[in-house]
């Protein structure tokens, strides 16, 4: 297996599980991350168990650093077939006591990140005439979440601006889609709980809505790059309902 996949966010608790977990079924993995110490050591531990990765620092909200990161990849491997789009920040606080910079820094990492990152990757792709786009969304885009009302803007921008880019990239055979995990146990999604709060919510089935498990978040997109979803576009995929 030759593909080639940009993972952003990759030193993070879902992109890092993404990485491995992808590199173990062959595919070669560039690990981008704002920080370069976390991508390096991801990267490090997939080399070691005998697959290819390649450690790339990114800031996703800057253009240039965006394109710098797919020269990179084109450069070390002659390609790069499919993106997720994984960074992202968050944190809670309530829209009166929310600064301006709060929201700037929310919508520039969660939203302009996709958009650069996507613009980037589909401009290598459409010579190609095929790849594949896809980035976190949430639940909370739906759903909305107090405390967290520029999160939740965010991610519906991911999902409206999923929808509109598959029908810009579908006549060259490029597919976009979103994935909406759930709550999964990152250092994210433990911002604004207590350790006895969250243990609460490990406690609950998966089936009514408990935690989300990484691997299904890695199994979910195993099938959104196979075979099997070629003609799966546009589309936004839940892991829990949104609620």
């Amino acid at each position: 297996m030759n593909e080639v996949i940009i993972v952003t966010g990759g030193a993070g608790g879902i992109g890092s599980e993404l990485c491995r977990g992808l590199a173990a079924d062959g595919l070669k993995i560039m690990v981008a991350d704002y920080s370069k110490e976390g991508a390096d050591k991801v990267a490090a531990e997939i080399r070691q168990a005998g697959a290819d990765a390649t450690a790339v620092q990114v800031d996703v909200g800057n253009p240039q650093s965006v394109a710098a990161m797919m020269d990179q990849a084109i450069d070390r491997y002659g390609q790069v077939d499919y993106v997720f789009c994984g960074a992202g920040v968050m944190d809670r606080i309530a829209v009166v006591d929310m600064p301006e910079q709060e929201w700037d820094r929310v919508m520039r990492i969660n939203l302009k990140g996709v958009f650069l990152c996507s613009q980037a990757a589909a401009k290598h792709m459409i010579p190609k005439n095929q790849g594949r786009i896809l980035s976190i969304a949430s639940g909370r885009g739906v759903a909305g979440q107090p405390r967290a009302a520029h999160y939740a803007a965010s991610k519906a921008g991911v999902i409206a601006f999923t929808k509109s880019l598959a029908m810009e990239l579908a006549p060259h055979n490029i597919t976009v889609n979103a994935v909406c995990p759930g709550a999964t146990d990152t250092p994210m999604s433990r911002i604004g709980f207590t350790p006895e709060q969250f243990k609460k919510r490990e406690e609950i089935p998966p089936l009514l809505d408990g935690l989300t498990q990484k691997d299904e978040i890695v199994g979910l997109v195993r099938y959104l790059l196979s075979d099997a979803t070629r003609y799966v576009t546009g589309q936004t995929f839940f892991l829990r309902t949104p609620k």
